[in-house]
């Protein structure tokens, strides 16, 4: 079962952000919360996922930037207080596969995404 699962998750494109953070499948639960699971699978309530669903009207956060985890994470100035540092694009995958192993990492992207819920107005770009 968990070598057709394996196969299943290695060719497949569903749940392609998780397969490469955990690169083997498992009967083991993952103790990620809630948040985290969001903010790996970029499902949180980032502008570019409200937007794909025409939730927002643009992907673009107030600083200017498409507004998905990872640029909350390391770039954007609304949130330096919760930055870490930003991977090339070829090492994002990796980058996300250190942060869900670092606890301290994951303390920071759980703060983060307090802070993004608190303060949801502030990254919502002025209409006018």
């Amino acid at each position: 079962m968990l070598a057709t699962w394996q196969m299943a998750c290695d060719d497949g494109d569903i749940a392609r952000l998780i397969h490469n953070i955990i690169l083997k499948v498992s009967l083991q639960l993952i103790n990620w919360t809630r948040n985290e699971v969001l903010f790996f699978t970029g499902l949180f309530t980032f502008p570019s996922f409200l937007q794909r669903f025409n939730l927002a009207e643009t992907s673009f956060c107030s600083c200017r930037g498409i507004g998905t985890s990872i640029r909350y994470a390391t770039v954007c100035f609304l949130t330096i207080s919760y930055h870490m540092a930003p991977p090339s694009q070829q090492h994002q995958p990796v980058w996300f596969r250190s942060v869900a192993n670092n606890s301290t990492s994951r303390s920071k992207i759980h703060n983060l995404l307090h802070f993004l819920q608190r303060e949801t107005s502030l990254f919502r770009p002025d209409p006018n």
